[in-house]
């Protein structure tokens, strides 16, 4: 809509806030190609007017402070770029011809395997970026992918490729009578499991609440959606998998399951039960500090109803045992028959062929290749990191790096991210980028990152280019899509990342796919011909010309309501309650019990709702630094005052932060946001952590929650 105006005009357009995956829609009035006001669309199918903090400043992104457009080169050494850069700008054409002549010499001298991508949650959820990323390096011929997926919650990831997918899905919010929750916070973070409270619409929890809903929360934080709970479980941090071990324990020992579901459709019941056994209801409250009576009215009032689900956040993935807890969420919902079953009416996801949903187990062989772990065969040279979501482990890049010898890396490019904060251990992140050969950063901020690189590349952002709501196909829980175009064209040489890897392609002379078609990289095709190339007819259930067309996005009501149809012949693979690596997590839990060593305090992770890790701190809302939270009583004790400045001190290493009170914490509990630290201020809780403490045997990620932690005064 265009609005005529004295000296001008506005312009109205739709779209939606892409800094998470609740995508958010909006509305932006543009005048001039400057965006002039930006405010939540009302009439959003999704997002109904709803946003956070971080979206209503989304668009002062483009206009920041840290705001880069132009190409530059860094200058100065290696060795002082700590301290300062000195960057020297280059024309576009240029900086992209310097560095694919970079790029060739380390190839020819060292393989297209010592070239590596790092992708950070900046592009995580664009439509066009990742793909981009995998069809660049299968042209190249690296598996070297990382983003920050694997040092998040890959556990979801690798349970679903262990457990498997029910072709019928699981059941849906709007259609849930209880939720248990565990260590998420959906009125802070925009995080949304499937069947879960919705990130984009987190109000909908009251209205749920209204017919019926029951909400169990399972947190060591009485958390803002834990105040909303008709039972919070003040957890003891790192023993999640304790908890559920003994909720499966006491469902199968009084016969609570549903049992024609599991003789049906599952496989390992017998000997999922035989490694529960140890976790009787009094030892189970004992290792996790809760009352037992509060766990047994937990269960009680979980598998009373009859449909709902257990869902997670980051907690309990970047805990110890993070791959078990999620294989026993997992185990519980198919425990409980908390799937659909013919004649069950379900929403259809958009982005997949128009194939009826079925009472029947998705053939592991039919599995994406992102979520079968047999296709996904890299290993790492170091410490055995297996590929998940056809990504390498984060928690290796920096050794990756570091460590000589035939396959070692060269040449790295960060697209949206900034490893030098993020990425656990600090220290030994710091020396990869210090010592990789070839670094270029393609981001709209100088991070601590791009201030270590060689090259840096601007990039657009979200409100300067197409995209599309590709990452929630499997989350709305409505056929719902949208795509939005850009609503201000982009300033100087800020360019779409993809646009970039087609260009170091093109010079490079590798040949980028998507499903098996090539592109041609000297003259790529438009933005939604490559949506239709990603999503082609017969494919999808939509139009990618059509979901266009709308531009604040589409019901696609004729996909609101599938029945659920019986098993087609053939489809005869079993839900897998003991898959592969399950008895050995097992052992470990058994074993980390055995020998833990108790420490007064446990550090976890807590997220700010005005900042998206390493993201979103120049807005005016993001605060300067990350305290450290504790119980007001474990304040006292400790002989400390609030605001005191005390020393946190793991066996790795330590720092120093601002003591702040919080009575919602269990005690013994520190709380600490992570992506924090150098240009945005605070610390970096990454200075505590050793990339290689680990429970996790495919993607190694890191404890980065309920580590041991020491504190003293400053």
């Amino acid at each position: 809509m265009i609005i005529s105006m004295a000296g001008g005009s506005m312009e109205n357009k739709k779209t939606f806030c892409s800094i998470c995956s609740a995508f958010c829609g909006f509305e932006a009035t543009v005048e001039n190609n400057h965006i002039i006001a930006f405010t939540p669309d009302k009439n959003h199918i999704m997002s109904k007017g709803f946003s956070c903090s971080k979206g209503r400043h989304f668009a002062e992104l483009l206009t920041s402070e840290n705001r880069v457009i132009h190409c530059m080169k860094n200058t100065q050494h290696k060795k002082q770029r700590k301290t300062a850069a000195s960057w020297q700008v280059l024309e576009k054409e240029q900086a992209l011809d310097e560095i694919a002549g970079e790029l060739k010499n380390i190839i020819n001298k060292h393989g297209p395997e010592s070239v590596a991508i790092y992708c950070g949650n900046g592009v995580t959820f664009k439509a066009l970026t990742m793909p981009a990323v995998h069809a660049f390096m299968r042209g190249l011929g690296s598996h070297h992918i990382y983003s920050s997926l694997t040092i998040d919650q890959p556990a979801k990831i690798i349970s679903a490729g262990r457990h498997g997918v029910w072709a019928g899905g699981g059941h849906t919010f709007e259609s849930a009578n209880v939720l248990m929750l565990i260590g998420n916070n959906v009125f802070v973070s925009g995080l949304h499991g499937p069947g879960s409270i919705p990130g984009w619409q987190p109000g909908a929890l009251k209205e749920a609440r209204k017919r019926g809903l029951k909400l169990i929360v399972v947190d060591p934080r009485l958390t803002e959606t834990a105040q909303q709970a008709d039972l919070h479980l003040a957890i003891k941090p790192g023993t999640d998998a304790v908890f559920l071990s003994g909720m499966i324990n006491y469902i199968l020992q009084n016969n609570l399951e549903d049992k024609n579901f599991c003789e049906k459709f599952t496989v390992g019941l017998d000997a999922l039960s035989e490694k529960v056994a140890p976790y009787d209801l009094s030892t189970t409250a004992k290792i996790t500090g809760l009352d037992e009576a509060l766990i047994r009215e937990a269960i009680a009032l979980f598998v009373k109803q009859q449909r709902g689900g257990v869902s997670s956040g980051t907690g309990p993935d970047m805990s110890p045992h993070g791959n078990l807890t999620e294989h026993l969420i997992y185990s519980i919902n198919t425990l409980c028959g908390r799937h659909n079953r013919a004649g069950d009416k379900v929403p259809g996801n958009l982005l997949t062929p128009d194939f009826p949903p079925m009472e029947a187990v998705v053939p592991f062989d039919f599995l994406p290749a992102s979520l079968n772990l047999d296709m996904n065969n890299k290993r790492s040279r170091v410490r055995n990191g297996r590929q998940v979501f056809n990504e390498m482990p984060t928690a290796t890049l920096a050794e990756e790096i570091l460590t000589p010898g035939e396959g070692q890396l060269k040449a790295l490019m960060v697209i949206g991210g900034n490893p030098a904060l993020s990425v656990p251990d600090q220290a030994q992140m710091l020396e990869a980028l210090e010592n990789v050969e070839l670094c270029v950063c393609i981001d709209g901020r100088e991070t601590e990152t791009a201030s270590l690189a060689d090259y840096f590349l601007p990039a657009t952002y979200g409100l300067e280019k197409t995209d599309m709501t590709v990452f929630n196909d499997f989350f709305w829980g409505k056929p719902f899509h949208q795509i939005a175009s850009p609503v201000v064209a982009a300033p100087a040489d800020a360019t779409d990342e993809h646009r970039y890897l087609m260009a170091l392609a093109n010079r490079l002379g590798i040949t980028m796919t998507y499903n098996d078609i090539e592109i041609d990289t000297a003259n790529p095709p438009a933005d939604i011909a490559l949506l239709t190339r990603m999503f082609p007819a017969g494919m999808t259930k939509i139009d990618m010309t059509d979901l266009a067309a709308h531009a604040g996005g589409k019901l696609y009501s004729q996909y609101l309501a599938l029945d659920v149809i019986p098993a087609m012949e053939g489809m005869d693979d079993k839900l897998r309650f003991m898959p592969e690596g399950v008895a050995e997590e097992f052992e470990q839990l058994a074993s980390s019990l055995h020998d833990a060593v108790e420490s007064r305090y446990l550090l976890i992770c807590r997220r700010n709702p005005h900042v998206y890790n390493s993201m979103c701190h120049e807005f005016p809302s993001a605060p300067k630094n990350n305290p450290a939270w504790l119980h007001p009583e474990d304040i006292a004790s400790e002989g400390f005052s609030d605001s005191d400045v005390i020393t946190v001190r793991s066996a790795h290493g330590e720092i120093q932060a601002t003591v702040k009170a919080d009575h919602t914490l269990r005690r013994g509990v520190l709380a600490l946001t992570h992506g924090f630290g150098g240009k945005s201020g605070g610390v970096s809780v990454n200075r505590l952590l050793n990339a290689r403490e680990t429970t996790d045997n495919y993607a190694k990620i890191p404890q980065m929650s309920a580590v041991p932690v020491q504190l003293t005064k400053a």
